[in-house]
């Protein structure tokens, strides 16, 4: 008899073999008992079938596999699909796993620890393939950990590898800081059952924004300063946008806007919070209008969806992207943060 069963949800979107088997492998080495993992994968139309990638590894009977097909969308609709029918299950507990990451073993027997003592949401520090170093060693909060710490009221495990706040507090944390990668990420399901993804996010914030959501339902949150989580060098659109000679970059930083505006029309911010982000909203919406109309002249492209989303939902910022493209060229400090 199991006494948890996790929802492990898995966007597939991949062009090389044999990546997905080390994701699902970390899963199956989790050091943990009497738990059971349901691990729905969503095959996003992904080039590289998944039906192979499954032949190519044999799991335990306590990793129980639904595969969902469906037909490109990103990953934000994705993994909604896989939220979707764990929520049919009755699920008590989700972790995300991207497709090209795996957990080191001890990943879920912490969260779980967290979450068992009235954590509504669990993040660790990770580690990318470029690098050997922490992703919390990068971040500013972080390098001034004492002010860090005093500011938002964090306390300590005995052995200063956990980290208790409130989830008001962790809300202001990551307003100001991109906390966690999906991969790190547990939460407390049946709390929070109907929290997405949001799909007009299509390449960037979609995480962050639901993150934002879901902490600021919590009263208290959890993070391990352990690295439990590897970032393998998979598909990511995010990182394969910065180039502004791609349309990538254009449609994250269109994506980017938007989260920014969701962030200011939805939550209830602090003066300093919402100065920031209508200063970082009013950023993006000037490289968006610079890189967009550059796209066009160069022919590079032109994402039709996306300026869809963005004239529904914004109309005058829509209308004003032609001049805010002349003041950016004239005045290219328009352009710096």
């Amino acid at each position: 008899m199991f006494k948890y069963n996790i929802g492990v949800v898995i966007p597939f979107y991949q062009r090389e073999q044999g990546i997905l088997a080390k994701a699902l492998l970390s899963i199956a080495a989790q050091q943990v008992e009497s738990t059971e993992f349901t691990i729905v994968i969503v095959d996003d139309g992904s080039p590289i079938p998944v039906d192979e990638e499954l032949a190519s590894v044999a799991l335990p009977e306590h990793c129980r596999i639904e595969l969902i097909t469906q037909k490109n969308a990103g990953p934000a609709v994705a993994r909604n699909t896989a939220l979707d029918y764990l929520q049919q299950c009755e699920i008590s507990t989700v972790a995300f796993l991207d497709s090209d990451d795996v957990w080191k073993e001890q990943h879920i027997a912490e969260a779980l620890s967290a979450l068992s003592s009235g954590a509504g949401f669990y993040f660790c520090d990770h580690s990318r393939f470029n690098t050997t170093h922490s992703w919390f060693a990068s971040l500013d909060c972080f390098k001034h950990w004492d002010d860090t710490a005093a500011a938002y009221d964090i306390k300590l495990s005995t052995d200063k590898q956990l980290a208790e706040l409130s989830g008001a507090n962790c809300f202001n944390l990551f307003i100001k800081d991109y906390l966690s990668q999906t991969s790190c990420i547990v939460y407390d399901f049946k709390s929070q059952p109907d929290a997405r993804f949001d799909p007009s996010l299509v390449s960037a914030g979609e995480d962050f924004f639901l993150w934002l959501q879901l902490v600021s339902n919590c009263k208290k949150v959890i993070f391990s300063f352990n690295k439990n989580t590897h970032c393998g060098e998979g598909v990511n659109i995010y990182f394969d946008s910065f180039d502004w000679g791609k349309l990538a970059s254009s449609t994250q930083i269109g994506c980017e806007f938007i989260l920014f505006k969701m962030i200011l029309s939805t939550f209830s911010l602090q003066k300093s919070e919402h100065d920031y982000i209508k200063q970082a909203a009013e950023y993006h919406l000037n490289l968006y209008s610079y890189l967009m109309m550059k796209h066009l002249i160069t022919r590079v492209g032109f994402n039709r969806r996306l300026a869809k989303i963005l004239l529904k939902k914004f109309p005058f910022s829509m209308l004003s992207v032609p001049f805010r493209f002349i003041r950016a060229a004239v005045n290219r400090k328009v352009l710096q943060k």
